[in-house]
């Protein structure tokens, strides 16, 4: 049997063993740790925007000026949706109603007319449901009453800026979210 030299020591020492474990196995927790984050991170922004469109779109239905509504969920929305990153979000608040002249047999989708809307943030997209003065079909409203009346709040929010992990980078970045109500206030 032969006496282990200081280079063999260091091979075959238990405290040596454990900080190469601990070299190789540091980096996979942290890239483990900031996908958590990351996924985290990713759920909490669409939650936050589906509560937005919800609670925006139930405020108008009940009567509230759609301006007074947007500047509520707008100051709802922090930390995702804020004045000093404009460019990253879009709320765009579109009022439709029956057309009158149109019928509506089920089960075909009624046709609507977009009578207001007002857009707030500068991110380049355009309402999915269409611009002010179009007309427009929306499937799955089933029985509508002749010029019944409805709010929508659509909002959409790019991400990208606020990626950190290599998960963001699998998503899409551009998320959308929509709510529509019925008008139940009564108002014109």
């Amino acid at each position: 049997m032969t006496a282990l030299g200081p280079i063999d020591k260091v091979f075959h020492s238990k405290k040596g063993q454990s900080l190469i474990e601990l070299t190789l196995i540091t980096p996979l927790m942290l890239f483990l740790i900031y996908g958590v984050v990351e996924v985290g991170s990713i759920i909490g922004a669409y939650l936050t925007l589906s509560q937005l469109t919800r609670e925006g779109a139930n405020m108008t239905s009940r009567g509230t000026i759609p301006q007074d509504a947007l500047d509520a969920i707008t100051a709802a929305g922090a930390p995702t949706i804020r004045n000093n990153n404009q460019a990253q979000w879009r709320i765009i608040y579109t009022r439709f109603i029956q057309a009158p002249t149109i019928p509506c047999p089920p089960p075909q989708p009624c046709t609507y007319i977009i009578d207001n809307q007002i857009i707030r943030g500068n991110l380049g997209q355009s309402s999915k449901i269409g611009g002010m003065g179009n007309t427009v079909t929306i499937p799955g409203i089933q029985n509508v009453g002749p010029s019944q009346k409805f709010h929508t709040i659509e909002v959409f929010y790019d991400y990208g800026p606020n990626a950190l992990s290599f998960v963001a980078n699998n998503v899409n970045k551009i998320f959308y979210e929509r709510t529509i109500f019925t008008d139940v206030s009564g108002k014109p």
